[in-house]
């Protein structure tokens, strides 16, 4: 009854494509032709997800095989490329958290179909944390809110209080690359144990990695067993 309910919701509020404008019975704002001119992240590292050379599909980037992350596995929708880095722009800058929504539908679609069609999910999500200062000027948390949709399809429990940003970071993309390890040492702090849990970590978007990995060395500190980390979109810094 509820399915139909909403089947019947769509088919007299049909969704509004955020990109071609078009009506779409597609039950997401974005229509189906739109959805495959996508750049989507086919191809990458193992481990974190980096697009590689055509000839080294399926193996660990030179970075993962030089220095092991504190994450297992990196699942990423699609490459930070036009559309999809104005959509996330606007998204943390101009309030269009419709975007949010929609990022989280497509990615839970693809966690339940592909990603974790034959493996166990995780037992928890965690959105990347915002410092308090940045979370009162945008006014919200966008992966928080790319998370929400996600914790829903695949009944999950979603953590956003229990794990802070405790440091104000500058922007990383203002910095070298040793600046920017520095910049988000201590960053964050953990109010609670992860023994033995999987926890999800859902970001925007991964461009070097260093947020990510010094956010999961903390979770894997406080015992968590496994970490996946889910993003919308990477930078591919290694190919330049």
């Amino acid at each position: 009854m509820i399915d139909f309910l909403k089947k019947l919701t769509t088919w007299f509020l049909p969704h509004i494509c955020i990109l071609c404008k078009n009506l779409t019975h597609r039950p997401q704002d974005l229509c189906l032709s739109c959805l495959q001119s996508l750049p989507m992240l086919k191809q990458g590292c193992l481990s974190c997800a980096n697009v590689l050379p055509l000839l080294n599909q399926h193996l660990l980037c030179g970075q993962c095989l030089q220095y092991k992350p504190p994450f297992e596995v990196t699942h990423g929708l699609f490459h930070y490329q036009p559309p999809i880095a104005k959509l996330i722009l606007d998204l943390k800058f101009q309030h269009a958290l419709a975007h949010a929504k929609l990022f989280g539908e497509l990615l839970a679609e693809k966690i339940i179909h592909e990603w974790y069609k034959e493996k166990p999910l995780p037992t928890a999500i965690i959105p990347m944390p915002l410092h308090d200062s940045r979370l009162q000027e945008r006014g919200f948390n966008q992966a928080v809110e790319i998370a929400r949709p996600i914790a829903k399809a695949l009944n999950l429990t979603l953590w956003v209080h229990d794990v802070v940003r405790i440091k104000a970071t500058k922007p990383q993309a203002t910095l070298t690359a040793a600046q920017r390890k520095q910049n988000v040492k201590n960053a964050f702090l953990v109010k609670k144990s992860l023994k033995n849990q999987h926890i999800a970590v859902v970001d925007d978007v991964i461009t070097t990695g260093n947020t990510m990995e010094e956010f999961c060395r903390l979770l894997k500190k406080q015992g968590a067993s496994k970490i996946s980390v889910w993003c919308c979109a990477r930078r591919d810094h290694l190919l330049g």
